[in-house]
């Protein structure tokens, strides 16, 4: 048997990677860049969603709200329906009594957990809007504050400073508000909200928190002034 050549000593070894494992490392390079560039577009994208929504001083979120006072929140704003009807039915606005009476919630308080109970409900008669503060006596629950319902005739001459919506569209009658002090019996401010320290309460979503959306100035009163 011949023995075996041995191999040239000019003999060269080329190690060749496949074709195929160049193309897999290539396309996962492209896609971690192409991540990488959605990741900071969907960045860039909730960025501008924060510059449309304009939270003014006078405004807080709902998030502001522990549980219970979450509830009563979203029983005074469910509660605007029966306030415009009573309205129109009556001519007037419904004092809070009246509104007991008709057992609306949270005027009338059997509707709601024992923990939103107690709170005293009365009326102010802006002729064009009306507002319904809800006064809780018990100075010693640091949760308790008091609350106001306003509810705004846009259709009206004189709007209270600052209102939601247009006015006199005819599209949109009323304009509705919750507006909170952090203190359980905090009396009556009068017309002037903002100027007296409350806050206006908003949804995240709420149509108010973009740029012009909140009539900011008073309307003409009726006997022309402002």
């Amino acid at each position: 048997m011949a023995a075996a050549t041995a191999p040239s000593a000019d003999l060269k070894v080329k190690i060749v990677e496949p074709l195929a494992s160049r193309r897999e490392t290539f396309f996962v390079l492209a896609a971690i860049c192409v991540i990488v560039l959605l990741m900071a577009l969907r960045f860039a994208a909730v960025g501008g969603d924060d510059k449309t929504q304009y939270i003014r001083p006078y405004q807080r979120l709902d998030s502001i709200l522990s549980g219970k006072q979450r509830t009563l929140y979203q029983s005074m704003l469910a509660s605007t329906e029966d306030v415009i009807e009573l309205r129109e039915r009556e001519g007037q606005w419904p004092e809070a009594a009246l509104l007991e009476i008709e057992t609306v919630p949270p005027f009338d308080e059997k509707f709601l957990p024992p923990s939103l109970r107690g709170l005293t409900w009365t009326e102010h008669d802006g002729n064009s809007w009306v507002d319904y503060i809800g006064q809780d006596p018990n100075q010693d629950d640091q949760e308790n504050i008091t609350y106001i319902l306003r509810v705004i005739d846009l259709h009206a001459e004189y709007h209270p400073h600052p209102h939601p919506g247009l006015d006199y569209d005819p599209n949109q009658k009323v304009a509705v508000q919750v507006w909170v002090f952090p203190q359980p019996a905090r009396p009556y401010p009068g017309e002037r909200l903002p100027e007296a320290g409350w806050w206006w309460v908003v949804g995240p979503n709420d149509p108010s928190l973009s740029p012009d959306a909140v009539q900011t100035t008073p309307g003409p009163s009726p006997n022309g002034g402002t």
